[in-house]
């Protein structure tokens, strides 16, 4: 059964967080109604997180070499005094604004009280009991698909990623990653499709931003879990979990190429219309 349930766990964890609905919040829709209010999680979870880094890493290692190089080669040209920010390339661009929603990232360290950060609260206040966020989140991310679809099919070619939508999308990954319903993937794939960005361009900074996000995640849960597996079911789980995000995605890049995006809207709006109502019932019943 251990082994089952890592797969089974695998599975559902990468295409939930790889394609644009949401893991945050169906685990927060299973947290509920189980009756466990809280955030807690196993050190399953944290094993599969870091397998699904594995796997964006395997399945898209030449971006992530070309990342190391130019930020190999922007240190060299700052040390000799080289850096000109007028003539830079498109690629060490490309590197640098994947830098920006990390300089988000520290507000999470920001302390509320004795006990917890800002990062701590948040997640915190997703795991009440109630599930009307949640469904409002969902709702949110399905608007975005929707509006992405549209821009998709009136602007086919896109530009490259620039400053401006890297702070803007930052700024909203900063304010999604606590919030369940609110898929990552959907945030910064439609963001900057909105902002005009192309498609594979905003693709690759979802991958980009995605593999550190999810390693320090993993480590995190780990260190904080409150379940441990055995080291079978451990083992399979970082591989099923890398492969399965392997494959979905390649699907959610052709997906995204050839403007198919708009269908995960349709599940969204469901699931989120259901949770929202849910959600009210659960204040009613309060």
């Amino acid at each position: 059964m251990s082994i089952l349930t890592s797969i089974f766990q695998a599975i559902a964890q990468a295409l939930t967080y790889i394609l644009p609905v949401s893991e945050s919040g169906h685990s927060a829709i299973f947290h509920d109604f189980s009756g466990r209010y809280t955030n807690s999680c196993s050190e399953l979870t944290g094993l599969i997180h870091i397998g699904i880094a594995l796997g964006l890493i395997i399945a898209f290692y030449k971006l992530f070499i070309r990342l190391i190089y130019e930020f190999a080669g922007t240190c060299k040209d700052l040390f000799t005094k080289q850096l000109n920010f007028r003539k830079i390339k498109n690629s060490r661009k490309f590197m640098l604004c994947t830098l920006i929603p990390y300089i988000f990232f520290l507000f999470y360290l920001i302390p509320i009280n004795e006990n917890k950060n800002l990062f701590q609260f948040i997640d915190s206040v997703s795991y009440d009991g109630n599930l009307l966020g949640e469904g409002i989140c969902f709702i949110i991310t399905a608007t975005l698909l929707v509006i992405t679809a549209v821009v998709l099919a009136k602007n086919k070619k896109g530009k490259p990623l620039s400053l401006i939508p890297a702070v803007l999308t930052g700024i909203l990954i900063f304010i999604s990653i606590p919030l369940p319903g609110l898929s990552l993937s959907a945030v910064i794939i439609c963001v900057l499709i909105i902002c005009g960005v192309n498609r594979k361009a905003a693709f690759r900074y979802f991958v980009s931003i995605s593999v550190p996000v999810l390693i320090t995640i993993g480590a995190v849960e780990i260190a904080n879990c409150v379940t441990y597996v055995k080291i079978i079911p451990g083992i399979i789980a970082v591989v099923i979990s890398a492969v399965a995000a392997f494959f979905f995605s390649k699907l959610l890049l052709w997906l995204i190429t050839k403007n198919k995006i708009k269908y995960f809207s349709y599940y969204c709006y469901a699931i989120g219309a259901i949770i929202t109502i849910i959600g009210i019932v659960e204040i009613l019943v309060k």
